[in-house]
């Protein structure tokens, strides 16, 4: 746990030399990276441990995971100034954990997380109205580039959305706002202590319905609970600290590179070929995302682009 610790302590000082934008983006890539590796364990236990019994135990874990940075930090967890807003965190993870969860099982990986890409476009748009973001409207169109791709590749119209994709579209909304509360709390409360309050309402809300459909799980599913409690805890550390350094409406269109990680993870794991649909709509998501990460680029250097509007 004290590796843990000191580790975690050298990132801001290993970031010191770069733009916010720039290392936010770096742990949100990272955060990705185990989220995907946890969507892999999710769909092995899947089958006889529920959802709401994965997200209890995986926060359980967290906490001790956690335990040497709130006791570190316990004076400024045990007084936060925002505690409304770690409240509303708790209530949105949990809807965002249970819906994520279910999809990644239920559906194909590329599939869930092309809807799960729409949290990116509600983040944006909340962005601008809530926290009074400043969006240009190359970076709008880049956004509605990237959702002409998550619905090409959805293909909505084809033969209708089935519910399981409804309840990947709700964990983007709940992840969405999740991203919004991180926000609203970055100037008064640093992230372990929004990480301890959100796992305080996560595990008051989930415990009971956790309790009523508990199933002992064996010695293999033990382990994959465990390292799923593990990547949990890292890609929410990486998750929440990105949020808290980086602009909101930049960090939103990074989740489309989600969508490239999670097809590939079910082209090798799982053998879930995509179709030309999904390939089509994964070269639009990517483009948007390269160009607006592009133009965040531009505007935290000074440089002026070619063109006055900023975006």
């Amino acid at each position: 746990m004290a590796f843990l610790a000191e580790t975690a302590s050298r990132i801001p000082r290993t970031f010191a030399g770069l733009t916010p934008n720039l290392a936010a983006s770096i742990l949100m890539v990272l955060s990705f990276v185990t989220f995907s590796a946890m969507a892999v364990f999710a769909r092995t236990v899947g089958d006889t441990i529920s959802v709401i019994e994965m997200v209890f135990v995986r926060q359980v874990a967290a906490f001790a995971l956690m335990a040497p940075f709130y006791r570190r930090f316990w004076p400024e967890i045990r007084a936060p100034r925002r505690l409304h807003l770690h409240v509303a965190r708790g209530v949105t993870a949990v809807g965002a954990m249970m819906c994520g969860l279910s999809a990644v099982i239920l559906i194909p990986l590329a599939d869930a997380t092309a809807i799960q890409m729409t949290e990116a476009l509600f983040a944006t748009a909340l962005a601008a109205v809530l926290l009074k973001e400043r969006i240009g409207w190359r970076r709008w169109l880049a956004a509605a580039v990237g959702l002409v791709g998550v619905v090409i590749m959805v293909r909505p119209f084809g033969g209708g959305l089935d519910v399981y994709a409804l309840v990947a579209l709700a964990g983007a909304v709940f992840g969405a706002l999740s991203m919004i509360f991180v926000r609203l709390g970055a100037d008064y409360d640093r992230t372990e202590t929004v990480m301890f309050w959100q796992g305080v309402v996560v595990l008051m809300l989930v415990t009971p319905a956790a309790l009523w459909f508990w199933v002992t799980p064996t010695i293999f599913d033990a382990v994959i609970l465990f390292v799923m409690s593990l990547l949990f805890t890292s890609g929410q550390w990486l998750f929440t600290g990105a949020l808290r350094m980086g602009d909101t409406s930049a960090l939103a269109p990074l989740h489309y590179l989600r969508l490239i990680m999670m097809g590939v993870v079910g082209w090798f794991v799982y053998a879930e070929v995509p179709t030309g649909a999904t390939v089509v709509g994964a070269v639009l998501i990517l483009s948007a995302a390269t160009y607006t990460l592009r133009r965040n680029a531009i505007r935290r250097s000074g440089l002026k682009p070619p063109a006055p509007e900023p975006g």
